[in-house]
């Protein structure tokens, strides 16, 4: 074809005025819009108009009527409208039919024919493939006035949708969304935010600080990537459903990296269109139903013509065989073997047109010759760049499964040799001796003061005489109790003049046995004389008792020394811990639980009951305690551990701890201790085999196989350089792929 026809189609192409198109978002309390054409192989986004809300059915109508963006001058109206609309106004595969009539209402209200309508998930999905290259597996969030749409999607197949009111709470929201969907061997750990208004930031700090680990029954791999779509991914991608139904094309992709512009997006924004189209372009002709009067395709959803093709049913992880591996490579090598068609395709259409130029301007062939000389070296460095330089850095997370054992063990400073029947190690004794001064405040109290004196008349009744030796008790009023000072003999009774019998009597010196006022008795008391009766002998006093007294006074408690002597033992056995600890020598052990004390010597400033404000302790104290080998140890339980290994495992000393608990102190110097052993077994993982698998395999195939291994919690990867997706792979040499374990 001559360059001057060639020039003279492109303006008559350019000179061809296309049809526009409305796009049409609705859902439960909001209205997003959008105008799109088509040109040649393009969908092109001309406006996105502005998001209205809406609160009953009767003002949908005004509410679409201000989001539908107005055109530039020039630009043809649309006469034709794709809707997108939940997936909950569906049912078998048909718009429920209030929901049909309010499509139908805006149609005739606008002079608008549908296209068809999509359910808004479905679209992102399909959008999400066409970006990313494969079929995403990700847990899809749409944010709306009044409900949250939850839709759990793995290898680009909807597994279900759930719709939740929302509650101001979006983790739990999204909690409650997930639960539905339950059980799941696996939930996937990436959350898509999208549809709500403004950036989404805050919506995104939410969740990515929301406590996950708090609902195990979730199941994820590891905490979840939270990721935001831009505000107007949804709109587009209804667009590009439009596009898809018209256009009848094989595939579509985006000109625009989700997540480095994931903010903005100028107007005008074009969806390329890449594969072949079909000739059939014309909408169908003839109506059949309610639907169809309204432009819907025997009640289906458009998106059903395309995401079917796109998005096949997944299987299984792929097995990766080494007859599948070197298929992988083949796979592999046929992407690079179509960049590489393409590329020469290209130089071929370059040098067809140089070479016609050449016959126009008389260009010489030597320059051309040289041209090709640098593109074919450039295309051999690429090459060879391409299957050589590509290294990965990969992190393994694991979690290690923990082995708990008891043992009773017995350490004997007595035996140098390891008793592994009976679990007993050779110990040794360290010792160290410290000296301490301690004072604490007194809480003891006593009463002190003096008892009362007197004089009593002890009067004999009998017809004896009666001797009452020192020491002796007289009883007064309430009990109170008087002791004779000294030895009395009082004569016995005798007759009167007038044949009246007088008792004999005595003078005597007495003392209360109790100090206190109580004890001041009045003139005129009767006492009873020891255990006689009061008609054989009693006792007055012809003066009161004088002198009782009495106070309280703080003196030092036996419970004061006691606490004292613990208190100071107790920091003694603290610094004494320090010391025996560093006299042990490298690789053994101490055991603390086996510190004992003995008090060498042990001085208090004051005695108990003495009167005192606080009471000083200085003490002499040796410490002595047991240690034994840890190598010994590990020898000696060496083999009960393995036993409770199990296969596929392996057990790591540095991995362990043990605690002991001291049980008893036998007479012959021997320890017994309760020992709880505690390990951490981590799965063997043939490091070169994995390595073998991942070289050559497609980014996305080997996460999923890294993904699929049982022993590995999560991972990360780090491939450079990048390659376009369309060849990159994981390094073809296993030397390049470097492998971390780490614990989880």
């Amino acid at each position: 074809m001559e360059i001057k026809k060639i020039f003279e189609k492109i303006h008559k192409q350019e000179q061809e005025k296309e049809e526009n198109f409305f796009a049409l978002q609705l859902e439960e309390g909001k209205v997003k819009s959008a105008a799109w054409t088509i040109e040649g192989d393009t969908v092109k986004i001309l406006k996105i108009g502005n998001e209205q809300p809406w609160e009953s059915e009767e003002e949908i109508l005004v509410v679409v009527d201000s989001s539908l963006p107005p055109l530039m001058n020039g630009e043809s109206e649309p006469s034709s409208i794709i809707f997108g609309i939940p997936f909950y106004w569906i049912e078998e595969n048909k718009v429920i039919p209030s929901k049909l009539e309010l499509l139908k209402k805006i149609c005739h209200e606008f002079d608008l024919k549908a296209i068809g309508f999509v359910i808004i998930p479905e679209a992102v999905v399909y959008q999400l493939k066409i970006i990313e290259g494969i079929p995403p597996t990700a847990i899809l969030v749409n944010l709306g006035r009044r409900k949250i749409t939850v839709t759990l999607v793995r290898l680009g197949k909807i597994l279900g949708n759930e719709v939740v009111d929302v509650s101001g709470n979006l983790g739990e929201d999204l909690i409650e969304g997930l639960s539905r969907f339950l059980p799941q061997e696996v939930i996937p750990p990436r959350i898509i935010l999208y549809g709500g208004e403004g950036a989404l930031e805050t919506e995104k700090e939410q969740l990515m600080s929301f406590p996950w680990n708090n609902f195990p029954q979730l199941n994820f791999l590891h905490l979840p990537k939270v990721e935001v779509l831009p505000s107007d991914f949804d709109i587009s991608s209804i667009a590009l459903a439009g596009g898809r139904e018209i256009r009848k094309v094989e595939g579509i992709t985006v000109v625009r990296l989700l997540k480095e512009e994931a903010t903005e997006k100028p107007l005008g924004e074009e969806l390329v269109l890449e594969e072949k189209e079909d000739k059939e372009k014309a909408l169908p002709k003839e109506e059949k139903n309610l639907a169809e009067e309204l432009g819907f395709f025997q009640g289906k959803d458009v998106s059903q013509e395309f995401y079917q093709q796109a998005v096949k049913e997944p299987s299984d992880l792929p097995s990766l065989s080494q007859s599948e591996i070197k298929k992988s490579k083949k796979i592999d090598l046929t992407y690079l073997s179509a960049f590489l068609s393409a590329f020469l395709i290209r130089m071929k259409s370059f040098f067809s047109l140089v070479f016609s130029l050449k016959n126009l301007f008389s260009i010489q062939i030597k320059k051309v010759g040289v041209l090709i000389i640098i593109l074919l070296f450039i295309g051999g460095g690429f090459i060879f760049a391409w299957w050589y330089l590509p290294k990965a850095q990969i992190i393994l997370w694991i979690k290690p499964q923990i082995s708990e054992k008891d043992f009773t063990l017995m350490l004997d400073p007595k035996i140098e040799i390891i008793d592994k029947e009976n679990l007993i190690l050779p110990a040794e004794e360290v010792e160290v001796s410290l000296t301490g001064e301690k004072t604490r405040a007194t809480t003891g109290t006593k009463l002190v003061g003096e008892p009362a004196r007197g004089k009593v008349i002890i009067y004999n009744r009998t017809s004896h005489e009666k001797t009452f030796e020192a020491g002796t008790q007289i009883i007064g009023p309430n009990n109170l109790k008087f002791t004779l000072d000294e030895k009395v003999v009082i004569a016995s009774e005798s007759a009167g003049s007038d044949y009246t019998k007088i008792p004999g009597k005595g003078e005597v010196k007495v003392t209360a046995v109790d100090i206190g006022s109580e004890g001041n008795l009045a003139s005129g008391t009767e006492f009873s004389v020891a255990n006689f009766s009061k008609s054989d002998f009693v006792a007055k006093n012809e003066e009161a008792f004088s002198g009782g007294t009495s106070r309280e006074i703080q003196v030092v408690s036996k419970t004061d020394q006691e606490k004292l002597l613990a208190e100071l033992t107790e920091e003694l056995k603290g610094k004494a811990n320090t010391q025996l600890q560093e006299k042990i020598v490298s690789g053994r052990r101490l055991i603390e639980e086996s510190i004992t004390s003995k008090t060498i010597e042990k001085i208090f400033n004051k005695r108990i009951e003495e009167e005192a404000n606080e009471v000083t302790l200085k003490v002499k104290m040796v410490f002595t305690a047991l240690s034994f080998s840890e190598e010994d140890f590990q020898k000696l339980i060496e083999e009960e551990i393995k036993k409770t290994v199990p296969e596929g495992f392996e057990y790591k000393p540095e991995e362990s701890e043990t605690s002991f608990t001291l049980k008893n102190i036998t007479k012959e110097g021997k320890v017994i201790f309760d020992a709880h052993f505690r390990a951490s077994l981590f799965p063997i993982l043939d490091l070169e085999a994995i390595k073998n698998n991942l070289t050559g395999k497609r980014p996305g195939i080997g996460q999923a196989y890294l993904g699929s291994l049982p022993q590995v919690n999560s991972y990360e990867v780090r491939i450079y350089p990048r390659f376009p997706d369309k060849i990159a792979t994981f390094p073809r040499l296993a030397k390049n792929i470097k492998i971390e374990i780490r614990k989880k």
